[in-house]
């Protein structure tokens, strides 16, 4: 069971297309006692926190004492990877979660628990995305030997940063090479751990980058 409810509530609410509506995770929030004025809401898909600003102003609400109300956990992000993310940043800003479909509260002995379990996760994540990075980059220069006329895809290049934003925003690579003159699909998914690897981390930063805004 969700135990007492903190002083401080913040609630976030989101659903994927414009079409649906928010009515039933506001009501629930509302009824859990968050104040509608500090219900942040996005319509948009979990795809990127770039297209969700009111998640990421719902993350630079965060402060110790304050807890985070979702109706489900599933709104926080797209997948297991996000969610971590965003567990970890709010134990480091010393923030709660609350989950109220899951009954998850980490203001709860068993929610400091999972807290636990999440900031574990996220090191092994971390690792896990360095490691893929490293191996992506070493096979990718491997292959580099037999660059044909296509246009070569290399870090830290404009070209590199516009793929990967791409790739964050769920855009599959037949599509990225139609978008791009002279960008082979054969050299997107040579590239493609790499690729992902680096859209991870940019979303990882993303986090980390609100973790130290001042802006509250």
């Amino acid at each position: 069971m969700i135990q007492d409810k903190p002083r401080l509530l913040f609630g976030y609410a989101r659903v994927s297309t414009e079409e649906q509506r928010l009515d039933l995770q506001i009501d629930a929030l509302l009824k859990y006692g968050v104040e509608r004025d500090r219900i942040f809401t996005d319509k948009a898909s979990g795809a990127s926190t770039k297209g969700r600003p009111g998640f990421r102003n719902a993350l630079k609400a965060m402060r110790p004492g304050a807890s985070l109300v979702v109706w489900n956990i599933d709104r926080l992000g797209r997948d297991l990877s996000e969610l971590i993310q965003t567990a970890d940043l709010l134990q480091k800003r010393e923030a709660e979660l609350v989950s109220l479909t899951q009954q998850i509260d980490t203001s709860t002995a068993t929610g400091k628990l999972i807290f636990h379990v999440f900031g574990m996760l996220a090191e092994f994540e971390r690792n896990m995305i360095s490691d893929r990075t490293k191996a992506g980059l070493a096979a990718r220069k491997k292959r580099g030997q037999n660059v044909g006329r296509k246009k070569s895809l290399q870090p830290d290049t404009e070209l590199w940063d516009l793929v990967v934003s791409k790739v964050r925003e769920g855009i599959p690579f037949v599509k990225i090479a139609e978008q791009i003159d002279g960008l082979g699909k054969s050299t997107l998914y040579n590239n493609s751990e790499a690729l992902r690897a680096a859209a991870a981390i940019a979303e990882q930063n993303e986090l980390v980058a609100l973790k130290g805004s001042d802006d509250l």
